[in-house]
C-alpha cells in the first residue's frame, strides 16, 4: 500500500515542469538482437521487436507478411545474418500468444505493435522464408509517435518514507542496462488522466508496461518522461448489461438488482459496456454519457 500511495504521489509531481537531464544510461545504442537463449525468460527485455504489415502488392511469400525491426537497435539482423534497417518475414504463428479471436484482431490491427518473439525459418514451395513467433504482443495507448528508448517499467522493491522514491525500475527493451527511478513524466504523451491512473496500476503489475521516453532529474533522482506506453495485450473479458433498470455493466450476466428508478439510468440505455483499458467491465465514459449523467433526463 505504501508503495503505491508513493507512486501516486510522484505521479502528481511528475505533472509539473522537470528539469532534464542528459545523462541517460539507456540512450546509448546497445541493443542487440535477442538472444534466443533468454526469449523464454519470464519478464525479460531481450528480443523485442516493432512489426508492420507488409502492404507490398505481389504473390505470397515474397510479400504480404510483416516487416520487423529490433527495439532500440539502429540495424535488426535478419534471418540469413545481414543487417538491415528492418527485415521480412513471409508468416507470423500467432499460437504462443494465447489469445482469442477478437485479441488477435485488435493485435494485427494496432499501429506501432510491439512483440517479443523469435525467429525461425518456414519453407514455402519457391524457398525458405522468416516466420515470426512472438511469445507476447503489446499494443500502444497514446496517441503520439514515440520518441527516446524504450523500457520496460516494473516495481523496484524500494520503499521509502519521503518522497521522491526510486520506486520504479526501467530496463531498456534488447539491453541489460537499467536504472531505478522516481517517476513518470506524463505530460508529452496525450494521454487522459484514467489512462494514466491505469498505467500507474499497471507499471507495479507482474508485466509492467513498456514506455518511450527522455532521463530528467526529479529533485536528486532519475525521471523518465514518456511520449509513448505500451500495455500487454490479453484476452478481454465479455461484458453484459444488466439490473432491473439496465444500469449494471459487468462479466456476469443476468445480474439482478432492486428496481428503484433513477433518472440517470436512462443515460446507460444508449451507452457502451465494453471492457475498460483497466481490464474491468465498465460502462465507456464518452463525452454524451457524462453529460447526460450531468443533467440525466427526468
Amino acid at each position: 500500500m505504501l508503495n503505491r500511495i508513493g507512486f501516486a504521489l510522484a505521479l502528481t509531481v511528475s505533472l509539473l515542469p522537470a528539469c532534464t537531464d542528459s545523462a541517460d544510461e539507456l540512450a546509448t545504442d546497445d541493443a542487440t538482437v535477442g538472444d534466443d537463449a533468454k526469449a523464454d525468460a519470464s519478464g525479460g527485455t531481450y528480443t523485442y521487436y516493432f512489426v508492420q504489415p507488409d502492404l507490398r502488392a505481389c504473390v505470397s511469400p515474397v510479400c504480404g507478411g510483416v516487416f520487423y525491426k529490433l527495439a532500440n537497435g539502429s540495424s535488426t539482423t535478419c534471418l540469413d545474418g545481414t543487417k538491415a534497417a528492418q527485415c521480412y518475414a513471409a508468416s507470423v504463428d500467432w499460437a504462443k500468444l494465447g489469445l482469442d479471436d477478437a485479441a488477435i484482431g485488435k493485435v494485427n490491427a494496432a499501429p506501432d505493435l510491439l512483440v517479443r518473439a523469435t525467429i525461425r525459418s518456414k519453407s514455402w514451395s519457391t524457398g525458405k522464408y522468416a516466420e515470426l513467433r512472438p511469445t507476447e504482443a503489446w499494443l500502444p495507448q497514446g496517441p503520439n509517435a514515440a520518441a527516446g528508448p524504450l523500457a520496460k517499467i516494473g516495481d523496484s522493491g524500494i520503499r521509502c518514507i519521503t518522497a521522491p522514491c526510486p520506486s520504479l525500475r526501467e530496463r531498456k527493451l534488447n539491453s541489460s542496462v537499467q536504472a531505478n527511478i522516481s517517476e513518470l513524466g506524463w505530460d508529452d504523451s496525450g494521454a487522459s488522466d484514467r489512462l494514466i491512473e491505469t498505467a500507474t496500476e499497471k507499471a507495479l503489475s507482474s508485466d509492467g508496461i513498456i514506455v518511450a521516453g527522455y532521463r530528467y532529474s526529479n529533485q536528486s533522482t532519475k525521471a523518465r518522461t514518456v511520449t509513448q506506453f505500451w500495455f500487454r495485450a490479453t484476452n478481454e473479458k465479455q461484458c453484459f448489461v444488466g439490473g432491473c433498470s439496465g444500469q449494471v455493466c459487468s462479466e456476469k450476466q443476468g445480474v439482478i438488482t432492486t428496481c428503484e428508478w433513477r433518472p440517470e439510468y436512462a443515460c446507460y440505455h444508449q451507452a457502451t459496456c465494453e471492457m475498460q483499458s483497466d481490464g474491468n467491465c465498465g460502462w465507456t465514459q464518452t463525452t454524451e454519457l457524462q453529460a447526460c449523467l450531468a443533467d440525466p433526463p427526468n
